[in-house]
């Protein structure tokens, strides 16, 4: 099911996690299909019983040819994974609040790999 596009009210930096994360404050239309309380289903096998989240931010960081680092902010949860294949993204929810945002999650996910873990490697 899709979602509809949200307003987006503001955009800050959660400064609660180190380093911050990019985030919106996102106002959904109360009477459209999607955004009402629901299942999420996140990477891992995380549930959340939520409407559509109010503060939403994530960062996808490309480790490896089908390895990522994905952090996300849900409302007050910021959530950390190290190691994502891209079939774990994008059969999660996430690919549905990116979209309703109009950001293309595979052009997210083919970025080149990061300087840094081509040097651990």
């Amino acid at each position: 099911m899709d979602l509809p596009k949200p307003d987006v009210v503001r955009c800050f930096f959660e400064q609660t996690i180190d380093p911050p994360l990019p985030g919106m404050e996102l106002r959904w239309d109360a009477d459209a299909v999607g955004a009402f309380e629901r299942v999420w289903h996140l990477p891992d096998n995380v549930t959340i019983k939520s409407p559509a989240p109010q503060r939403f931010g994530v960062t996808i960081h490309r480790l490896g040819e089908n390895s990522y680092r994905v952090r996300v902010l849900w409302n007050r949860l910021c959530l950390s994974w190290d190691a994502l294949t891209r079939r774990q993204i994008m059969t999660s929810s996430l690919t549905l609040v990116l979209g309703s945002l109009g950001t293309d999650v595979w052009y997210l996910l083919e970025q080149p790999v990061e300087e840094e873990a081509l040097q651990a490697a």
